[in-house]
């Protein structure tokens, strides 16, 4: 072989090293173009998810962030969530739903919303939407016992005659209304006698809801017989009186 030969098939100084530079570089420029791509795509093709913020105070002065607060947005693929530490919960929402409105559900026991102070529905048109809801605490009822007292007469009720006994007379209360209790209650005799002053009285029943006495009144023998009580008994007419307190 002539040396013109030799020379002319031989490859240039360095061909090698051009060849293995030129791979590494299009493999880094592939994968610069491939990234790019893909911030491209996370950031203006692929769909955003919109993000939903809301916290919760109570009405105290200053208000308290409420945690535990059971909220839910009314979307079937949208798990409900609890409040944090600071009254705040945040949702995930596929970007489907954007434009929607929504109706958030809250609820936390022993409290309640306040009417006219929290938004009743949010329009999902914003990567961000936000919104504060104020509870109040509920009030317990008041369990102070109610008192109502009630009167009951025998009507007027006969004296034996003479130094004599009447029968037993009896006096109770009407039927106890529904959810009521009697508290105490107390019995007298007006009219001629008073209890255990020539009469007598016991109680015969006393439970919370029924309670009766009996009563007996003596006559007067000094108005029987003699000149100027001819004709006359001794009877004379006295009357029971039981006073019942009633609680509900």
């Amino acid at each position: 072989m002539s040396a013109e030969n030799a020379i002319a098939k031989a490859e240039p100084l360095g061909s090698g090293t051009g060849k293995l530079f030129g791979t590494l570089l299009m493999m880094v420029v592939g994968a610069v173009l491939a990234g790019f791509g893909t911030y491209l795509f996370d950031e203006y093709i692929k769909p955003k998810p919109l993000y939903v913020n809301i916290q919760v105070f109570d009405d105290s002065t200053p208000p308290n962030a409420l945690k535990d607060v059971a909220v839910w947005l009314g979307l079937k693929d949208v798990d409900p969530k609890h409040t944090g530490d600071f009254g705040v919960v945040r949702f995930e929402v596929a970007r489907k739903h954007r434009k929607e409105v929504v109706t958030p559900k809250l609820q936390l026991q022993g409290y309640s919303p306040i009417n006219g102070q929290n938004t009743d529905k949010l329009v999902l048109d914003r990567g961000e939407t936000n919104a504060i809801f104020i509870f109040k605490k509920d009030v317990s009822p008041d369990r102070s016992p109610v008192f109502e007292r009630t009167p009951y007469s025998s009507g007027s009720k006969a004296s034996g005659p003479g130094a004599a006994f009447s029968e037993w007379y009896q006096l109770c209360n009407d039927p106890a209304p529904e959810g009521w209790t009697i508290a105490e209650s107390s019995f007298s005799l007006t009219g001629d006698r008073q209890c255990n002053s020539w009469s007598e009285c016991k109680q015969t029943v006393n439970d919370p809801q029924r309670v009766c006495w009996q009563f007996r009144m003596q006559g007067h023998s000094e108005q029987v017989g003699g000149l100027f009580n001819q004709g006359n008994t001794g009877i004379q007419l006295s009357t029971g009186v039981l006073s019942v307190l009633w609680k509900h």
